[in-house]
Protein backbone atom coordinates (compact mmCIF):
# COMPACT_ATOMS: atom_id res chain seq x y z
CA UNK A 1 0.00 0.00 0.00
CA UNK A 2 2.84 2.02 1.13
CA UNK A 3 4.67 1.73 -2.14
CA UNK A 4 1.11 2.20 -4.17
CA UNK A 5 0.76 5.71 -2.97
CA UNK A 6 4.51 6.66 -3.19
CA UNK A 7 3.59 5.60 -7.01
CA UNK A 8 0.78 7.82 -7.28
CA UNK A 9 2.44 10.81 -5.35
CA UNK A 10 5.73 10.50 -8.05
CA UNK A 11 3.21 10.57 -10.76
CA UNK A 12 1.77 13.97 -9.01
CA UNK A 13 5.17 15.38 -9.12
CA UNK A 14 5.60 14.53 -12.54
CA UNK A 15 2.38 15.87 -14.20
CA UNK A 16 3.33 19.01 -12.58
CA UNK A 17 7.22 18.46 -13.72
CA UNK A 18 5.80 17.96 -17.14
CA UNK A 19 3.72 21.49 -16.52
CA UNK A 20 6.73 23.58 -16.09
CA UNK A 21 8.43 22.12 -19.33
CA UNK A 22 5.61 22.46 -21.51
CA UNK A 23 4.88 25.91 -20.08
CA UNK A 24 8.70 26.63 -20.88
CA UNK A 25 8.66 25.08 -23.85
CA UNK A 26 5.15 26.20 -25.16
CA UNK A 27 3.43 28.88 -22.90
CA UNK A 28 -0.21 28.12 -22.41
CA UNK A 29 -2.27 31.02 -21.01
CA UNK A 30 -5.76 31.58 -20.59
CA UNK A 31 -7.16 33.08 -24.21
CA UNK A 32 -8.77 36.06 -24.15
CA UNK A 33 -10.97 35.00 -26.03
CA UNK A 34 -12.57 32.20 -23.77
CA UNK A 35 -15.32 34.17 -21.91
CA UNK A 36 -16.62 35.14 -25.80
CA UNK A 37 -19.64 32.86 -25.73
CA UNK A 38 -22.40 33.13 -28.68
CA UNK A 39 -25.49 33.13 -26.23
CA UNK A 40 -25.60 36.48 -24.06
CA UNK A 41 -29.64 36.72 -24.01
CA UNK A 42 -30.52 38.29 -21.26
CA UNK A 43 -33.36 36.27 -19.67
CA UNK A 44 -35.64 37.67 -16.33
CA UNK A 45 -32.98 40.62 -15.78
CA UNK A 46 -30.26 37.26 -15.56
CA UNK A 47 -27.49 38.02 -17.95
CA UNK A 48 -26.18 34.92 -20.08
CA UNK A 49 -29.15 32.79 -19.08
CA UNK A 50 -29.22 29.67 -21.01
CA UNK A 51 -25.60 29.47 -19.71
CA UNK A 52 -26.29 30.19 -16.31
CA UNK A 53 -29.45 27.96 -16.02
CA UNK A 54 -28.43 25.43 -18.01
CA UNK A 55 -26.12 24.74 -15.13
CA UNK A 56 -29.00 23.72 -12.74
CA UNK A 57 -29.23 19.77 -14.11
CA UNK A 58 -25.40 19.66 -13.27
CA UNK A 59 -26.10 20.54 -9.23
CA UNK A 60 -29.19 18.53 -9.25
CA UNK A 61 -27.26 15.52 -10.92
CA UNK A 62 -24.56 15.91 -7.62
CA UNK A 63 -27.80 16.30 -5.26
CA UNK A 64 -28.82 13.18 -6.32
CA UNK A 65 -26.26 11.32 -5.92
CA UNK A 66 -25.62 12.53 -2.72
CA UNK A 67 -28.72 11.58 -1.89
CA UNK A 68 -28.23 7.48 -3.32
CA UNK A 69 -24.70 7.45 -1.90
CA UNK A 70 -25.85 8.70 1.97
CA UNK A 71 -29.44 7.66 1.83
CA UNK A 72 -31.00 5.47 3.79
CA UNK A 73 -30.17 2.12 1.94
CA UNK A 74 -26.67 3.08 2.76
CA UNK A 75 -26.72 3.34 6.71
CA UNK A 76 -24.43 2.19 8.66
CA UNK A 77 -21.87 1.37 5.15
CA UNK A 78 -18.82 2.62 3.81
CA UNK A 79 -18.59 4.89 1.50
CA UNK A 80 -16.98 5.01 -1.98
CA UNK A 81 -14.70 7.83 -1.85
CA UNK A 82 -15.19 8.25 -5.84
CA UNK A 83 -18.77 8.89 -5.51
CA UNK A 84 -18.40 10.87 -2.68
CA UNK A 85 -15.75 13.11 -4.04
CA UNK A 86 -18.09 13.56 -7.64
CA UNK A 87 -21.29 14.14 -5.74
CA UNK A 88 -19.71 16.96 -3.90
CA UNK A 89 -17.58 18.05 -7.48
CA UNK A 90 -21.31 18.04 -9.44
CA UNK A 91 -23.34 20.14 -7.00
CA UNK A 92 -20.31 22.94 -6.93
CA UNK A 93 -19.71 22.51 -10.74
CA UNK A 94 -23.12 23.46 -11.16
CA UNK A 95 -23.06 26.68 -8.34
CA UNK A 96 -19.74 28.26 -10.01
CA UNK A 97 -20.30 27.92 -13.45
CA UNK A 98 -23.89 29.49 -12.94
CA UNK A 99 -21.89 32.15 -10.93
CA UNK A 100 -18.94 32.53 -14.11
CA UNK A 101 -21.27 32.44 -16.45
CA UNK A 102 -23.35 35.31 -14.64
CA UNK A 103 -20.26 37.28 -14.81
CA UNK A 104 -17.67 35.66 -17.25
CA UNK A 105 -13.82 36.62 -16.61
CA UNK A 106 -10.95 35.12 -15.33
CA UNK A 107 -11.90 36.17 -11.49
CA UNK A 108 -15.02 33.80 -11.56
CA UNK A 109 -13.51 31.21 -14.37
CA UNK A 110 -11.73 29.95 -11.12
CA UNK A 111 -15.36 29.07 -9.20
CA UNK A 112 -15.87 27.17 -12.33
CA UNK A 113 -12.51 25.85 -12.25
CA UNK A 114 -12.00 24.16 -9.24
CA UNK A 115 -15.04 22.29 -8.63
CA UNK A 116 -14.73 20.58 -11.95
CA UNK A 117 -11.63 19.49 -11.25
CA UNK A 118 -13.22 17.59 -7.99
CA UNK A 119 -15.68 16.16 -10.55
CA UNK A 120 -12.56 14.95 -12.60
CA UNK A 121 -10.73 13.41 -9.38
CA UNK A 122 -14.08 11.62 -8.48
CA UNK A 123 -14.36 10.35 -11.69
CA UNK A 124 -11.10 8.48 -11.78
CA UNK A 125 -11.45 7.46 -7.82
CA UNK A 126 -14.69 5.59 -8.83
CA UNK A 127 -13.15 3.87 -11.46
CA UNK A 128 -10.19 3.20 -10.23
CA UNK A 129 -12.28 1.44 -7.55
CA UNK A 130 -14.06 -0.56 -10.51
CA UNK A 131 -11.40 -1.68 -11.95
CA UNK A 132 -10.49 -4.95 -10.07
CA UNK A 133 -6.72 -3.41 -9.24
CA UNK A 134 -8.14 -2.49 -5.88
CA UNK A 135 -9.84 0.99 -4.32
CA UNK A 136 -8.06 3.83 -3.99
CA UNK A 137 -7.52 4.11 -0.09
CA UNK A 138 -8.32 7.39 1.64
CA UNK A 139 -4.70 9.08 1.48
CA UNK A 140 -4.28 8.10 -1.94
CA UNK A 141 -7.86 9.51 -2.67
CA UNK A 142 -6.97 13.03 -0.84
CA UNK A 143 -4.01 13.16 -3.04
CA UNK A 144 -5.95 12.85 -6.24
CA UNK A 145 -8.50 15.72 -5.16
CA UNK A 146 -5.69 17.92 -4.11
CA UNK A 147 -3.63 17.58 -7.37
CA UNK A 148 -6.54 18.03 -9.20
CA UNK A 149 -7.23 21.66 -7.39
CA UNK A 150 -3.62 22.35 -7.62
CA UNK A 151 -3.35 22.09 -10.92
CA UNK A 152 -6.20 24.64 -11.27
CA UNK A 153 -4.05 26.87 -8.52
CA UNK A 154 -1.11 26.69 -10.82
CA UNK A 155 -2.73 28.65 -13.52
CA UNK A 156 -4.16 30.89 -11.22
CA UNK A 157 -0.62 31.86 -9.58
CA UNK A 158 1.85 31.06 -12.17
CA UNK A 159 -0.67 31.45 -15.67
CA UNK A 160 -0.05 28.22 -17.24
CA UNK A 161 -3.12 25.75 -17.94
CA UNK A 162 -0.43 22.90 -19.02
CA UNK A 163 -1.22 21.18 -15.38
CA UNK A 164 -5.11 21.31 -15.71
CA UNK A 165 -5.02 20.23 -19.50
CA UNK A 166 -2.91 17.18 -18.79
CA UNK A 167 -4.63 16.18 -15.74
CA UNK A 168 -8.29 16.77 -17.55
CA UNK A 169 -7.80 14.99 -20.83
CA UNK A 170 -4.83 12.43 -18.52
CA UNK A 171 -8.00 11.91 -16.74
CA UNK A 172 -9.98 11.07 -19.96
CA UNK A 173 -7.65 8.41 -20.97
CA UNK A 174 -7.57 7.08 -17.14
CA UNK A 175 -11.37 6.54 -17.47
CA UNK A 176 -11.20 4.65 -20.83
CA UNK A 177 -8.29 2.31 -19.63
CA UNK A 178 -9.90 1.77 -16.08
CA UNK A 179 -13.25 1.32 -17.99
CA UNK A 180 -11.77 -1.21 -19.88
CA UNK A 181 -10.93 -3.32 -16.79
CA UNK A 182 -14.07 -3.06 -14.92
CA UNK A 183 -15.15 -5.58 -13.13
CA UNK A 184 -18.35 -4.26 -10.33
CA UNK A 185 -20.58 -2.14 -12.74
CA UNK A 186 -22.44 -2.96 -15.90
CA UNK A 187 -19.56 -1.62 -18.91
CA UNK A 188 -22.62 0.60 -20.71
CA UNK A 189 -22.39 3.07 -17.63
CA UNK A 190 -18.64 3.93 -17.91
CA UNK A 191 -19.00 4.13 -21.73
CA UNK A 192 -22.34 6.42 -21.76
CA UNK A 193 -20.37 8.80 -19.05
CA UNK A 194 -17.13 8.84 -21.24
CA UNK A 195 -19.06 9.42 -24.52
CA UNK A 196 -21.35 12.32 -23.01
CA UNK A 197 -17.98 13.53 -21.14
CA UNK A 198 -16.60 14.06 -24.92
CA UNK A 199 -19.90 14.65 -26.37
CA UNK A 200 -20.20 18.18 -24.10
CA UNK A 201 -16.14 19.21 -25.29
CA UNK A 202 -17.36 18.88 -28.83
CA UNK A 203 -20.28 21.34 -27.95
CA UNK A 204 -18.15 23.36 -26.42
CA UNK A 205 -15.33 23.64 -29.42
CA UNK A 206 -18.88 24.39 -31.16
CA UNK A 207 -20.37 26.93 -29.60
CA UNK A 208 -21.15 29.66 -32.09
CA UNK A 209 -21.26 27.20 -35.41
CA UNK A 210 -24.44 24.91 -33.10
CA UNK A 211 -25.60 28.92 -32.11
CA UNK A 212 -25.62 30.13 -35.79
CA UNK A 213 -26.94 26.23 -37.18
CA UNK A 214 -29.95 26.26 -34.68
CA UNK A 215 -30.97 30.23 -35.63
CA UNK A 216 -29.20 31.53 -32.82
CA UNK A 217 -31.72 29.00 -30.89
CA UNK A 218 -29.52 27.44 -28.86
CA UNK A 219 -25.53 27.28 -28.54
CA UNK A 220 -22.73 24.52 -27.97
CA UNK A 221 -21.79 25.86 -24.53
CA UNK A 222 -25.63 25.32 -23.03
CA UNK A 223 -25.85 21.98 -24.93
CA UNK A 224 -22.34 20.92 -23.37
CA UNK A 225 -23.58 21.76 -19.49
CA UNK A 226 -26.58 19.72 -20.03
CA UNK A 227 -24.25 16.75 -21.77
CA UNK A 228 -22.20 17.38 -18.56
CA UNK A 229 -24.78 16.94 -16.45
CA UNK A 230 -26.04 13.48 -18.19
CA UNK A 231 -22.47 12.65 -18.02
CA UNK A 232 -22.82 13.56 -14.50
CA UNK A 233 -26.19 11.33 -13.87
CA UNK A 234 -24.45 8.09 -15.09
CA UNK A 235 -22.68 8.23 -11.50
CA UNK A 236 -26.27 7.62 -10.34
CA UNK A 237 -25.92 4.45 -12.65
CA UNK A 238 -22.60 3.42 -11.32
CA UNK A 239 -23.62 4.54 -7.57
CA UNK A 240 -26.42 1.52 -7.42
CA UNK A 241 -22.87 -0.67 -7.47
CA UNK A 242 -21.75 1.58 -4.48
CA UNK A 243 -21.79 -1.58 -1.62
CA UNK A 244 -19.75 -3.41 -3.85
CA UNK A 245 -17.23 -0.59 -4.20
CA UNK A 246 -16.98 0.87 -0.44
CA UNK A 247 -16.77 -3.20 0.60
CA UNK A 248 -13.06 -3.07 -1.39
CA UNK A 249 -11.93 0.27 0.90
CA UNK A 250 -11.75 -0.76 4.48
CA UNK A 251 -10.05 -3.84 3.61
CA UNK A 252 -6.84 -2.04 1.69
CA UNK A 253 -6.95 0.74 4.33
CA UNK A 254 -6.12 -2.53 6.47
CA UNK A 255 -3.37 -3.89 3.85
Amino acid sequence: MASRQAGVGWLVVAIFAAGLVLEWLHPLPQPGAYHDFADARRWLGVPNAANVLSNVPISLAGIALLAQVFGPAQAGRAKSPGLVVASIGLVLTGIGSAYYHYAPGDATLIWDRLPLAVVFAGAVLTAWACSGVGAPSQAEAALVVLASLCSVAFWVYLGSLWPYVILQFGSLLGLLVLAARNRLVPARAWWTLIVLYGLAKVFELLDKPIWDLTGQFVSGHTLKHLASAAAGACFLWIAARAPALASRVPRLRQA
